[in-house]
């Protein structure tokens, strides 16, 4: 929900992690942390971003554009309702929405 959202993307990430949502459609905030700053490697980034698609609205479409960005580019305005945040310097991926990791 909302205030969960804002929870993990205000409180419980640091300015280095990569923070994810689907584009333009209410859901989930996802978030990588960042491990001894190191880059992101690109098939974590798309498995966090399917993640991200498929907790979204746009679930049941066939692809889902996805926004991230360093959760420092991530801020909440005073008096925004819960969950809604302003994101800059963002990249875009498109990705098939899923729950469970290819085998």
């Amino acid at each position: 929900n909302a205030q969960a959202n804002d929870l993990l993307t205000l409180k419980h990430s640091r300015k280095e992690d990569l923070w994810l949502h689907a584009k333009n459609v209410t859901g989930s905030h996802v978030i990588i942390k960042q491990k001894s700053g190191k880059p992101f490697p690109k098939d974590v980034i798309e498995r966090a971003a399917q993640l991200a698609a498929y907790n979204s609205k746009r679930k049941s479409e066939g692809l889902v554009p996805v926004a991230y960005t360093p959760k420092k580019f991530v801020r909440k305005r005073k008096g925004d309702p819960a969950g809604m945040v302003v994101v800059e310097r963002e990249e875009v991926i498109l990705v098939e929405p899923k729950l469970q990791i290819d085998s």
